[in-house]
């Protein structure tokens, strides 16, 4: 091994800036103009927008030929890129199919069946970009990540609740950690209820205990979406009767509020009181300019739990498959993998053989059977299609567990066993 085929993971230095970025771009409007949605529009003031047939979607269209994720608009200073997701019929844009474009004042987009048309609106909207390419125990350096800093550094202000939005594994708890360790309230207790655990019918004499534990503190309610929305305002009353000491209301859900909301998942006294509270945690394939920060950090956390500190190596074609990859499972799934990688390699300085999981189990696969016998070799197929289907079940779901619930016919409980054997601790992913 050469020295110019390998790259070696050092500590990167982190910039200590609490100070934003700031620029402006202007509101736009979607009109779906012919298709199954004919006359369905929508105004967006927000840097990242998805248009597809996924629930999960910021425009979510009815039309059958529309992938799931088929079409992303983002804003940057020179204005807004239009780039088409890989989707399966293509998006078209005068007359020729497009890839990625910068959009103008106005344009009009065929995806499938759907005619739609973009226009830009004279209201203008501030973007922020934090500085810092840390927040608490979250990393990263992208456009994406630090959107999500500045958005999260404003919130921890004050008393009012903050929602926290993402798929799992992209650090929610985390993040509901830093904004409580950043608040007025860090002085006094951080207390989690698992909202998806919880039995609805003794919702409330389990917060009334979380209550009385979370005192002058924050009381974080995980998946707070995951509880049936009658239960919801019972909830929030409940902690109005706790002033003056009661606690900082801090959310995590499993779905996008857009999404509750049309799904009917949240209560509307929940939708008006977290409109302009929440921040979104971008997946991990949104930011794939991450992955070598994150990949240089964990590794240092690993080798510390290890109590190694000689170095770990990773070539260039290495990292090209870890950055390429879609990791349904986020940073955790990242974590997981290094870890085993890190485990296996057996002298240091190593090169550290780490290969991007395959999303696909295809029919001939085999298992090695030499000098094992058959129950191992059957445990190690069985966890190779475990790990596949888990990977796959999470991209159609869009990383949501409800929804991979659903289509994998499993109560909740056992979804979340399954993906605990297959792909790592659920528990970091909230």
């Amino acid at each position: 091994m050469t020295e110019i085929n390998t790259l070696t993971l050092t500590g990167l230095s982190l910039s200590a800036a609490t100070y934003a970025e700031r620029y402006t771009l202007p509101t736009f409007r979607l009109r779906v103009v012919s298709g199954p949605d004919a006359g369905t529009e929508a105004t967006f003031s927000r840097r990242a927008v998805v248009i597809g047939s996924g629930p999960d979607c910021d425009l979510v269209l009815a039309d059958a030929s529309v992938s799931r994720h088929h079409l992303r608009i983002v804003g940057e200073r020179a204005g807004y890129r239009v780039i088409d997701l890989g989707s399966k019929n293509g998006t078209w844009f005068a007359g020729s199919r497009l890839g990625e474009t910068t959009a103008g004042a106005s344009a009009t987009f065929r995806l499938g069946q759907t005619e739609l048309q973009y226009e830009q609106q004279a209201a203008l909207h501030e973007i922020a970009l934090s500085r810092e390419t840390e927040f608490g125990a979250l990393q990263g350096q992208s456009v994406e990540m630090r959107e999500a800093f500045a958005r999260l550094a404003d919130l921890c202000a004050g008393r009012e609740p903050v929602a926290i939005e993402g798929e799992p594994g992209t650090g929610k708890r985390a993040a509901a950690r830093a904004v409580h360790a950043r608040s007025e309230m860090a002085d006094g207790p951080l207390v989690p209820l698992d909202c998806s655990t919880v039995d609805p019918g003794n919702v409330i004499a389990v917060a009334r205990e979380a209550l009385a534990a979370a005192r002058n503190g924050s009381l974080l309610l995980l998946e707070f979406d995951e509880l049936p929305a009658p239960y919801q305002p019972q909830l929030l009353d409940l902690i109005a009767t706790e002033q003056p000491a009661a606690p900082r209301l801090l959310l995590t859900l499993a779905v996008p509020l857009e999404q509750s909301a049309r799904e009917g998942r949240l209560h509307k006294q929940v939708q008006a009181l977290l409109k302009n509270r929440r921040v979104t945690l971008p997946p991990l394939r949104h930011r794939p300019d991450d992955i070598a920060l994150l990949v240089d950090v964990l590794l240092d956390a690993i080798q510390t739990q290890l109590g190694d500190t000689r170095p770990l190596i990773l070539s260039h074609r290495t990292m090209a498959a870890l950055m390429a990859h879609a990791w349904p499972g986020n940073v955790r799934e990242l974590r997981r993998h290094l870890e085993r990688a890190a485990q296996m390699a057996s002298s240091r300085p190593a090169e550290l053989s780490v290969r991007a999981p395959a999303v696909e189990v295809s029919s001939d696969s085999r298992v090695e059977v030499a000098d094992i016998p058959y129950s191992l070799a059957r445990t190690q197929v069985l966890a190779q299609f475990d790990r596949a289907y888990c990977q796959q079940l999470l991209l159609r779901a869009g990383g949501q567990h409800a929804a991979a619930a659903k289509l994998a016919g499993l109560p909740l409980p056992s979804l979340e066993q399954l993906l605990l054997r297959a792909l790592g601790d659920p528990g970091e992913a909230k």
